[in-house]
């Protein structure tokens, strides 16, 4: 019974810091004990925990020794002692964990509208024996919506994809395209800087308070994605969907699936077309396997702190993000005149939010701000110095930085459900200027955008849309660490469980926060469930048939 409670205090750890259950990240710790086990130390009061566990422990046996009388070791216990006993042991031990509850069962767990809820009725002993199911399921293929032809799905993803402007190229590739006409003429740089758990939420230009002046200040001289979202509430999923322009929406960790040495993106393509292909990361390269879906996708260099140099700061989780990007900026802006293709990945605000020491002791007004505050105030200053270095070389001007999250954050047991999903996105050194962005996209878009705006010439097969072609659907679509998704359009917002039912309609204002929930019409409900039906199962079919993974293929 102890092993049952303790597992289950270990399960509300996981959630306050992931905002998901055992089930998705127990098997992971192993390999990453070090760090999981500090940022669980310095995050929340485990010792004030393991002594409420004790005290707890010690009152379930002395209350169970009353009501069971328990005979004294010297004495012989009676059979039916130990067989009440075993009974009662048995039968708690299985209301407590759910571990034979399957299949309608499971469901009692989906019974609230709040998707907090429904995870606070989960168990940790369940959810922990289900978390050594998913190495077994990261190997398995995908099928989502088995009722729709995949023939169909596929050619729907296509049309939404492909634009007027383009010319879609017939042959293994469903989404294979060339643009008509660039009006690029010299190849551009390109930055991509993913900042950790950056949410829109926080950004002061996006109506978020006073934690942003850096990025608030870069923003007037670039465009500002006003309405973007992250594909997932995890950085593997903002990864995989913005250097490879496929929303990873249709399974809990793409990069760990079959085919994953397959999976093109844009180091991939920028590579044959002679670009030299970065990437930063302020910890440990393997942690998540990133290195090895960055190397697979084309990505030479690898700089994570193992390789970084002059380190002034680090934490559990690795160096500060100005080491990173001192770094970075060495290596990118060197001198050589090879195009390059540079993704860095940041790390100081996330868990256990630590601001560098000196940092705080040059900016008092930080020490007044919670740890969450003061490291994402922290993270906007790294960001801003970088990028004030960087406009400082010769080759600014002919570079593109694209500044975005890898998902939000939340900050209220309510904001899993949407808030999570919102960040700030920024493009400088645009051919189309400067000023804001306010249709709805997602991360998934940036890679065509990409390709289009630095001068590529050649053929690509992103899912994702040209942000600025004007047949661009605006629309995103997120999916959470379980198979909860949510579907943005307009000013509506769709969420729904297909796998455990149940669904969501809301209103958004001018601010994109939800305003209310509504009822859509027979037809709006129908179009927007078909929609998302045929466009999960388009992606799951071009991915279960090796539609998108070409190793060692050179597109022409």
């Amino acid at each position: 019974m102890a092993s049952v409670f303790f597992i289950n205090l270990i399960d509300i750890f996981y959630f306050a810091q992931f905002g998901t259950r055992l089930n998705q990240f127990a098997t992971e710790v192993p390999s990453n004990f070090s760090t999981v086990i500090s940022m669980i130390y310095h995050e929340f009061p485990v010792i004030r925990a393991l002594l409420a566990f004790a005290v707890i422990v010690f009152v379930f046996v002395y209350i169970t020794k009353k009501i069971f009388k328990i005979p004294r070791a010297a004495e012989t216990v009676p059979f039916s002692f130990s067989l009440k006993w075993s009974f009662i042991t048995i039968i708690s031990f299985a209301a407590l964990s759910f571990l034979y509850y399957d299949g309608p069962f499971w469901k009692l767990t989906s019974f609230s509208g709040s998707g907090f809820i429904n995870q606070l009725s989960s168990n940790g002993v369940y959810s922990f024996v289900e978390s050594l199911k998913q190495q077994r399921l990261y190997k398995q293929t995908l099928s989502i919506f088995p009722e729709i032809p995949d023939a169909d799905a596929i050619d729907f993803v296509r049309k939404i994809s492909i634009h007027k402007n383009e010319i879609p190229i017939e042959g293994r590739f469903p989404t294979l395209r060339k643009s008509i006409q660039s009006s690029v003429h010299q190849k551009k740089n390109i930055v991509i800087i993913l900042c950790e758990s950056f949410s829109a939420l926080k950004i002061g230009a996006l109506g978020g308070g006073n934690l942003s002046p850096q990025f608030d200040k870069w923003s007037k001289r670039g465009i500002l994605f006003t309405h973007c979202f992250s594909n997932g509430p995890r950085t593997h999923f903002g990864l995989t969907s913005v250097v490879a322009g496929f929303p990873a929406v249709i399974g809990s960790h793409l990069i760990r699936r079959k085919g994953v040495n397959e999976f093109q993106t844009l180091g991939n393509i920028l590579h044959e077309a002679g670009y030299k292909t970065n990437f930063f990361y302020c910890g440990d390269a393997d942690f998540d396997d990133m290195k090895m879906f960055m190397e697979q996708g084309g990505f030479q260099n690898i700089y994570d702190q193992s390789k970084m140099k002059n380190i002034r700061f680090s934490n559990s989780m690795g160096v500060c993000d100005e080491d990173m990007f001192d770094n970075a900026c060495n290596e990118i802006f060197d001198g050589d005149t090879t195009p390059e293709l540079s993704v860095l990945l940041t790390v100081s605000n996330h868990a256990p939010h630590h601001a560098p020491d000196y940092f705080l002791k040059e900016h008092p007004e930080a020490i007044k701000m919670t740890d969450e505050e003061s490291t994402f105030y922290y993270a906007d200053y790294a960001l801003g110095k970088f990028l004030d270095k960087c406009s400082a070389q010769p080759e600014f001007s002919n570079t593109l930085f694209l500044i975005l999250a890898d998902h939000g954050d939340a900050y209220k047991p309510g904001d899993w459900d949407y808030n999570v999903y919102r960040i700030p996105a920024l493009l400088l050194n645009s051919s189309h200027g400067s000023g804001t962005f306010d249709s709805t996209c997602s991360q998934m878009d940036f890679a065509s955008t990409l390709i289009n705006e630095c001068g590529f010439t050649g053929a690509y097969h992103f899912i994702g849309q040209n942000l600025f072609d004007k047949d661009f659907l605006p629309f995103s679509i997120s999916r959470n660490t379980e198979s909860a998704i949510l579907f943005s359009r307009g000013n509506h917002i769709y969420i729904t469980d297909f796998q455990y039912g149940g669904e969501r309609f809301y209103l958004i204002d001018s601010l994109h926060n939800i305003s209310e929930s509504f009822i859509p019409s027979d037809y709006e409900r129908s179009e927007t469930i078909s929609f998302v039906k045929k466009y999960v199962e388009g992606l799951s079919a071009i991915y279960r048939n090796g539609l998108y993974q070409c190793k060692n293929l050179t597109l022409k």
